[in-house]
């Protein structure tokens, strides 16, 4: 089976920009749990979201944006939230909490 080098590559680039973005996505959500008041951890989840659910998004893929965010705040409120909970030490935690307020 022929496959055309260009179409394969302009997978390939498709692929790693919604890839780039989900590791984006996942680091500004722990940023932002760790540090509340992370403005550039907001910043970067406003930008994926708006990404996420852009036409632009839709062109390069066939999954649906609303669902892979889904899809990842699930991952991160059943995986990484309660890791990161087991690693933040006492000292951190009390300041965390603080700065929620």
């Amino acid at each position: 089976m022929y496959v055309d080098p260009m179409l394969f590559a302009a997978e390939e680039l498709a692929n790693a920009i919604i890839i780039k973005a989900a590791k984006d996505y996942r680091l500004a959500m722990k940023q932002l749990w760790l540090c509340p008041r992370n403005s550039s951890a907001r910043h970067t989840i406003i930008e994926c979201e708006r990404f996420f659910k852009s036409p632009y998004f839709n062109m390069l893929t066939a999954i649906d944006g609303y669902w892979l965010m889904k899809k990842l705040k699930e991952e991160f409120d059943t995986k990484t939230r309660k890791e990161l909970e087991k690693c933040i030490s006492p000292m951190i935690k009390h300041f965390r909490d603080l700065s929620v307020r």
